[in-house]
């Protein structure tokens, strides 16, 4: 049986939120992933991209990373990937670096892995315009791309997917599980999209997972991940009396905010408070038209409440707020701030494009 586990998205060296803590997250993810891989003696590991969060990964996010293909290695399970949008680069990929090292395949389009007497064929993100894929008379095909089922402004049509002649499509890109039972010449085509291994954004509400996947059957199996709890506040809902009666220790806290009953740092002080590790608010309010700002006293020890009062008040995107969370993170350097902001700012103009 040439059992897989199909996984990506795991955005190794993602500091979300300005926070170390959710930054080893994803690392953990990851290496969840790779005891999976044990438990179940799968064949390979193949990750269909964006193994790092950008392309380039720190020492801690390299170290994470070696130590889990190493353990795949020792265990004689393959590792077989592709490049996402997020870690690539011009010239040599990460992906080439670990292959040159003997702990990973670069899939490629015009050359076949063999595994188990099945070809698996790869192609790295090729951009946003719309592409055909290659032509197979068989196997496997990986990529990371988005797909017009998932996405009206998606770059890859089912349609030419379920028609390039594999059995089965391996999909990144996309962080939420998906699974399209296609047609094609009186055969059965599987396409799925594992989804991401962490969330990478705030909407992503269900649980985190990898398939396993017999890739002579066609059969998938789903697996869940222990991830970092991701507790939600419903706009109709009363965000105090919920932080007061729930149990959100060392969770993110997403609150939807529709009532002006409450300001944002209401909410956030209670969150911290609780012991939430972060509290983001997603203001539903409409802006008051032109609202003169009141003055404020404050007093020397006062001035961190008092700034996070001040903004609260205005209309600030959830994009300005998490700026304005690293800029004001005493835990990273001044040295540090601008290259964060960066990173931050190419994550949200990637998360559009």
């Amino acid at each position: 049986m040439a059992k897989v586990l199909h996984t990506g998205d795991t955005h190794i060296g993602f500091r979300q939120y300005g926070l170390e803590e959710r930054r080893d997250d994803f690392a953990k993810a990851f290496l969840q992933v790779v005891q999976l891989a044990l438990d179940e003696s799968v064949a390979a590991v193949i990750h269909a991209g964006d193994l790092f969060e950008d392309r380039t990964p720190g020492a801690e996010d390299l170290l994470a990373t070696l130590q889990g293909l190493f353990t795949l290695k020792d265990a004689g399970i393959h590792f077989l990937g592709i490049v996402g949008n997020h870690e690539q680069r011009r010239g040599v990929q990460w992906l080439d670096f670990f292959e040159e090292l003997g702990l990973a395949v670069h899939l490629r389009p015009d050359r076949a892995f063999e595994l188990e007497g099945i070809p698996v064929y790869g192609l790295d993100f090729s951009g946003r315009r719309e592409i055909t894929p290659p032509t197979y008379a068989d196997g496997v095909l990986v990529c990371h791309q988005l797909l017009d089922a998932v996405d009206l402004d998606g770059e890859l049509p089912l349609e030419k997917l379920a028609s390039c002649g594999t059995r089965i499509v391996l999909l990144g890109d996309y962080h939420e599980y998906r699974e399209w039972r296609e047609r094609y010449k009186n055969r059965e085509i599987l396409i799925t999209y594992c989804g991401s291994t962490e969330r990478w954004a705030l909407d992503e509400v269900s649980e985190r997972g990898v398939n396993i996947i017999d890739l002579k059957s066609g059969r998938l199996d789903r697996r869940r991940l222990k991830t970092r709890p991701f507790f939600y506040v419903r706009a109709d809902e009363d965000p105090i009396q919920r932080l007061e009666n729930s149990n959100i220790q060392n969770a993110v806290v997403v609150v939807y905010l529709a009532s002006s009953q409450w300001t944002i740092a209401e909410i956030e002080k209670l969150g911290y408070e609780r012991g939430a590790l972060a509290v983001r608010v997603r203001d539903l309010r409409e802006s008051p038209a032109q609202e003169a700002e009141p003055s404020i006293e404050i007093e020397f020890g006062d001035v961190e409440h008092a700034v996070t009062e001040a903004i609260s008040r205005k209309s600030l995107s959830p994009l300005a707020r998490e700026i304005d969370q690293i800029i004001r993170d005493l835990k990273i350097a001044d040295s540090n701030v601008d290259h964060e902001v960066t990173a931050l700012l190419e994550r949200a103009w990637r998360a559009k494009a």
